[in-house]
């Protein structure tokens, strides 16, 4: 049996016997998989590509895109230890808990225990219990070296107070209150405390627990039919879709909340189609203005709703990317914020760059 294939025998085999312990609570039923992010703090000095290697991140701009790095940033380019890197991955929900899809898988190394693993390797975002029970390990003493192991890593597809969000799994540093930390990611105690039911309002917060973080995002006009729908971004990142074509930003003070799309920088590797499309917005909200303008293309207005071409998804058979005349409010606000969860705009992706940490015993 080729690695490849042994390696889609055990995921399959871990979904079969999912690991009720790990991840957050994910009772969506609308939507089985989302994209979700992590805040991994990196125990020691490494680089970006090490990183996206250890999480199985295929796609590196992925990385770059979360982390609101230039796309010709250098897979070389080092990065401190305790600084966070915010890790993009796909999130499956399934029996009302939320973990990592099919990534990232450890191969397990000469002298490695589950405890370093969960700890050294990533982070405190696993922990030995959870990662034994996704691997049926009945003794967590008793791994194997090159052994394959799962790494939960806890995530959600579920709407906040009927709001999509993006879930972000934030490791606690110490001396940390859940009003400390709604105030760093502009959210609410009340909102932080219906996600994380096991912590208490008033209480400090465990240093290396994982919460579950409902970051805003910007308001998309996505079709139910693309491949990447919902496509919901985070204030402060940056994907690119449309097999690369096509590069989406949110900035909660750019547009207000509104997701931002433009035709990709030129020097972006195209993914599965040879050229890119042309796309422009027609219709009769653009016939009757007398435009005609590109996406991205931006059509300056005295008004307060400014004329732009929105994306809408993208179909692989046809090659097609799909557009739409849509008006921006650049004057009261866009579409607001439901107060009890969102009370102010922030750039959520703004963790500490460093933490103390209490070294633990094996």
């Amino acid at each position: 049996m080729s690695i490849n294939k042994f390696i889609f025998f055990i995921i399959l085999l871990f979904h079969l016997t999912y690991p009720s312990q790990a991840g957050f609570t994910c009772k969506t039923t609308t939507t089985s998989t989302c994209e979700s992010l992590a805040g991994y703090v990196t125990p020691n000095a490494t680089t970006l590509s090490d990183i996206a290697s250890l999480f199985g991140l295929l796609d590196f701009n992925s990385l770059l895109g979360a982390n609101s790095l230039p796309h010709d940033t250098s897979p070389d380019k080092l990065v401190a230890a305790k600084e966070t890197i915010i890790i993009p991955f796909t999130c499956s929900c399934n029996n009302g808990t939320g973990i990592s899809e099919t990534s990232p898988i450890y191969r397990v190394l000469p002298g490695d225990f589950l405890y370093h693993i969960a700890t050294n390797i990533f982070g405190f975002l696993a922990t030995t219990d959870e990662i034994a029970v996704a691997n049926d390990i009945s003794n967590p003493d008793l791994i194997f070296d090159d052994q394959l192991l799962w790494i939960p890593l806890p995530c959600s597809c579920d709407k906040v107070d009927g709001n999509q969000v993006v879930h972000y799994a934030y490791v606690v540093p110490s001396s940390r209150s859940l009003k400390m930390v709604a105030k760093q990611f502009g959210v609410t105690v009340e909102s932080l405390s219906k996600l994380n039911e096991h912590v208490a309002d008033g209480e400090v917060l465990e240093a290396e627990l994982v919460l579950d973080i409902p970051l805003r995002a910007c308001t998309s006009s996505v079709s139910v039919a693309s491949p990447d729908y919902p496509l919901l971004i985070s204030n402060g990142s940056y994907v690119f879709t449309a097999n690369n074509c096509v590069k989406c930003s949110c900035d909660s003070n750019y547009k207000n909340w509104t997701l931002y799309c433009e035709r990709s920088p030129p020097d972006v590797k195209i993914q599965n189609w040879q050229q890119c499309p042309t796309v422009q917005c027609t219709g009769s909200a653009v016939a009757s203005n007398g435009l005609n303008y590109a996406l991205g293309q931006e059509i300056q207005d005295s008004t307060c709703n400014q004329p732009n071409c929105a994306y809408t998804g993208y179909n692989s058979l046809s090659g097609t990317i799909s557009v739409s005349p849509l008006n921006v409010d650049t004057c009261h606000g866009g579409i607001p914020s439901p107060p009890s969860l969102f009370p102010s705009p922030v750039n959520p992706l703004a963790p500490p760059s460093t933490r103390t940490t209490t070294p633990k015993s094996k």
